[in-house]
């Protein structure tokens, strides 16, 4: 078995779309590894893209909830407001 060595770059933490991104770009390199670890980070990197796309779909579907629940946009917000302020006069 070889030795792998290496280092921490940053510690800072980064979104889950740039990890999947990150991770996908190393698998896709010529990186050297065994058979075994390639499997392994080919298997890493297809559920970090599967857990971008869920996180993805949640966050539309709540969104479109919030819109079909009555929930009102910003600008929707600002035309309401304005007309308030018009009645009020």
């Amino acid at each position: 078995m070889k030795t792998v060595t290496g280092r921490v770059n940053s510690a800072k933490p980064i979104s889950l779309s740039k990890a999947a991104t990150l991770l996908s770009g190393f698998v896709s390199s010529e990186n050297g590894a065994s058979q075994d670890v390639s499997a392994y980070l080919r298997r890493a990197s297809g559920a970090f893209t599967e857990l971008k796309s869920i996180h993805r779909e949640t966050k539309l579907s709540s969104k479109k909830k919030r819109k079909s629940d009555g929930e009102m946009g910003s600008e929707k917000r600002k035309k309401s407001k304005k007309k308030r302020k018009s009645n009020e006069i």
